[in-house]
């Protein structure tokens, strides 16, 4: 999931807008967690310490140095604790990633992670559950009338509206990377699923793509990540896609934090039950 360092230090920028000189003196630094764990799949963490504000600008570049390198995390399934290892990955946003195959996750099962602290930060907890994934049937690609090259894709699923269940959908085009950008208005309810059971799968957006179309182009390869969450988690990518369209609109700026769920920190931890799909853009004769 391509939520890297320098979108998160864009997030908590955007939470201290509405402070005051003094609110900013005060803020203390913390940890900034991006984790999760599939069913079928490894827990996967990015760490990396929060951005002071400051009225000097900051390149992306300059905030590799935010990433946090040699921290201890843990995590724990009930029945055993496996500690995560960290290592550069440039298939990955920042290029640093928390992981282990000495522990899979098992959809209905609880994880509870630990980051434990270095001293200047306090150890935080989160734990989470896997929900059982659910399938999309199948898949309908349609030409956009106004181009000759782009195409719309949908996805069919036959999901009973009650009880409530949540999803959140994520596409990669990109086969030199493992992180997934959170498809643009991907996150929804069982029951906002029209009766149909068509929902749109669109391109992955991110606040510095200027130019952005939510279609994939003829001759693409899609890999879409159908992602079942909990409660928390809808909240979370729900707010994250309203940051993300008024993030860019000068008469309403985004001064919201993003929801968190753990204590002493930012960011998420999330169990998923996934499913992922190979969707080749291609019109049939």
């Amino acid at each position: 999931m391509r939520i890297s360092c320098c979108v998160f230090a864009f997030l908590l920028l955007l939470a201290f807008q509405s402070c005051t000189t003094n609110d900013l003196d005060n803020l203390q630094p913390s940890y900034v967690v991006e984790g999760w764990i599939e069913s079928d799949g490894y827990p996967m963490v990015k760490l990396t310490r929060s951005v002071p504000v400051t009225t000097e600008y900051q390149s992306t570049e300059s905030l590799d140095k935010y990433v946090a390198r040699w921290e201890r995390i843990t995590v724990n399934d009930g029945e055993k604790t496996v500690t995560l290892t960290g290592s550069m990955d440039r298939r990955y946003t920042p290029p640093y990633i928390y992981t282990t195959t000495d522990m899979k996750g098992v959809a209905g099962r609880s994880y509870t992670m630990t980051v434990h602290g270095d001293g200047r930060f306090p150890d935080i907890t989160a734990t989470t559950t896997i929900p059982e994934p659910q399938a999309i049937d199948s898949f309908r690609i349609a030409r956009v009338s106004s181009s000759d090259t782009l195409c719309q894709l949908f996805a069919y699923m036959s999901i009973p509206k009650e009880p409530v269940t949540y999803y959140k959908l994520f596409a990669q085009t990109d086969t030199n990377s493992q992180d997934f950008l959170s498809s643009y208005l991907g996150v929804f309810r069982s029951d906002m699923i029209p009766a149909d059971g068509c929902i749109a799968v669109h391109r992955g957006k991110t606040n510095l793509v200027k130019e952005y179309t939510p279609y994939f182009a003829l001759g693409d390869t899609v890999t879409v990540r159908f992602a079942r969450i909990d409660s928390m988690a809808y909240e979370y990518w729900r707010k994250y896609e309203d940051m993300l369209m008024l993030s860019r609109n000068p008469l309403f700026p985004a001064t919201v934090s993003m929801p968190h769920s753990i204590n002493d920190a930012y960011g998420f931890w999330q169990g998923m039950g996934t499913r992922y799909y190979m969707v080749p853009i291609r019109l049939s004769k």
